[in-house]
């Protein structure tokens, strides 16, 4: 079994918001520094090992009790501190007390696994990739269009009345660009989904933390606003992660691990990576899959979830047999902390690859192979 993991719930990254509310309102602030995981988000990721590891025990490939063998459970996590403590938390909760191992490279570094253009581990080309986008899009004014009722939603949340002539209150403003970054290198985006993504995300995961509603965006969200809202911070994957040519170059080097995992005989029977929202977007792309989780917007990967990879066997048949799904706590199992076992699990969604016979619940390694070896092939 694969697992890829979002981080915890964590502090607003550094420029994360790039909206202020109308009338000058404060942003609630964290007792934490920025970006990193806080305490409300390990005891998340603590109550979904625990979950995994009675599922896990359920099906006979963990003792429930005893710690498991190191050649069992192979765990990695990208190089942030919030994806590293997660991965700690999540070690912790699976098998209290037998300090499972957490790889992960230098703190602060680019793990190629995870960041492949950043480390160089890919070509990457940014006037071929901003061509590749617009081609499969129709660039950002065609991705923000159906979504104007979620810009107005936020423009409610972040308190526009008339008169206002900020970037989200006036709706003459709703329009972007994508563009060549100045260095030459990289993408700039430029309009609603640059200036609403961030800002989103910052209000979920105050909602998450269990922050009082009066500082989860200033009391203005209910549950249909929250959805609205995760809707706006999914959209920025359909630029930088979702698009063919970034997800291939995204999820490269995954890929090839991935297949390693798939294919080695001596393969852990769980693996275990914790990255961000982005990985799991372009590994969704690789693998042709979409997914709308309980309480979150579409293609939005929900916060502390995992994608999930599992291999069976069928009696008779020396064939290898996939089956993939998403599970996550709901925003409000999150929010309260809730006890996860069998009668009370996280949200789950099956979920049915393009290479894979069209609503199957199992379909063959081989089958999925082509798509994650056509990914890995860029890697360096």
């Amino acid at each position: 079994m694969i697992l890829l993991y979002r981080h915890g719930v964590r502090t607003p990254l550094p420029g994360e918001v790039q909206l202020d509310e109308a009338h000058g309102k404060p942003w609630p602030s964290w007792r934490e520094p920025s970006s990193v995981l806080t305490p409300h988000g390990a005891a998340g990721v603590d109550r979904m090992a625990r979950y995994d590891r009675q599922r896990l025990a359920a099906a006979g490939l963990f003792d429930s009790d005893a710690c498991p063998t190191p050649s069992s459970v192979w765990l990695w996590a990208n190089t942030d501190q919030r994806t590293i403590a997660s991965a700690q938390a999540y070690a912790e909760g699976f098998a209290p007390g037998c300090r499972l191992p957490v790889g992960h490279l230098p703190q602060g570094t680019e793990d190629p696994l995870f960041h492949p253009v950043q480390a160089g581990a890919v070509t990457f080309d940014a006037p071929s990739a901003v061509r590749a986008i617009h081609a499969e899009t129709g660039g950002p004014d065609a991705i923000t269009a159906p979504a104007a009722t979620d810009l107005a939603a936020m423009a409610r949340v972040m308190g526009c009345t008339d008169g206002h002539a900020s970037a989200i209150c006036d709706r003459r403003n709703w329009h972007g660009a994508l563009t060549v970054a100045r260095d030459g290198r990289g993408l700039k985006l430029d309009g609603p989904i640059a200036t609403t993504s961030g800002t989103a995300e910052v209000i979920l995961m105050a909602y998450a933390e269990g922050k009082p509603l009066e500082q989860v965006g200033w009391g203005r969200t209910d549950a249909a606003t929250r959805v609205q809202l995760s809707r706006l911070h999914g959209l920025l994957f359909d630029i930088h992660a979702r698009p063919r040519y970034v997800a291939e170059r995204t999820a490269a080097v995954l890929s090839r691990r991935l297949l390693e995992l798939l294919d080695g005989p001596d393969a852990p029977k769980l693996a275990m990576l914790v990255g961000s929202d982005n990985n799991i977007v372009a590994l969704a792309s690789v693998l042709g899959v979409h997914f709308t989780m309980p309480s979150y917007g579409k293609d939005d990967p929900p916060i502390g979830g995992a994608l999930d990879i599992t291999i069976w066997r069928m009696p008779g048949d020396a064939r290898r047999h996939v089956q993939v799904f998403y599970q996550a706590q709901t925003l409000d199992q999150l929010r309260t902390l809730q006890p996860l076992d069998p009668a009370h699990p996280p949200a789950t969604l099956e979920l049915h690859p393009a290479a894979c016979p069209s609503n199957a619940s199992l379909c063959l390694l081989d089958d999925l192979r082509p798509a994650l070896q056509k990914a890995a092939a860029l890697a360096r």
